[in-house]
């Protein structure tokens, strides 16, 4: 993940990154969001959801211990979580196994020498294009 975005993160949940400025002997959260930009707002929506279950009084605060792809989904751990909280990132986690970790466009898993969810554009090696935005307007409709 771009540093910008990184940074964006651990601002909005101080509290739940706070272990991101930590060295590496202590968490793997020192190498930062181990995953592409195309996963951002996936990041970002369940970090809200766990956010608003520890604010409600209702569940412990999540601290994040390492967030990253693997097996082309994303992985994000913590030290503690309630059943809900855990649920939400489980769902967060198989959502990610469906959106290509580099536009966030709707991907499937695919394996040459790695495992990866990549759209239909950042599939295919020998193109590897920016796939056109399907919810861009049209430049040619009056």
């Amino acid at each position: 993940m771009t540093p910008d975005l990184d940074r964006a993160l651990c601002e909005r949940y101080p509290l739940m990154f706070a272990e991101r400025s930590q060295p590496m002997t202590k968490t793997a959260m020192f190498w930062g969001f181990d995953c592409d930009d195309g996963w951002y707002t996936l990041i970002d929506t369940l970090c809200t959801a766990l956010q608003q279950e520890t604010d409600s009084g209702n569940a412990p605060q999540v601290v994040a211990t390492q967030v990253k792809e693997k097996y082309g989904g994303l992985r994000f751990y913590v030290h503690s979580a309630s059943q809900r909280q855990m649920a939400m990132i489980d769902f967060a986690e198989s959502l990610s196994e469906r959106t290509c970790e580099i536009c966030s466009f709707p991907g499937t898993q695919n394996q040459d020498d790695w495992v990866r969810t990549r759209c239909k554009g950042h599939n295919d090696p020998p193109n590897r294009k920016e796939p056109e935005n399907p919810c861009a307007p049209n430049a040619n409709v009056l």
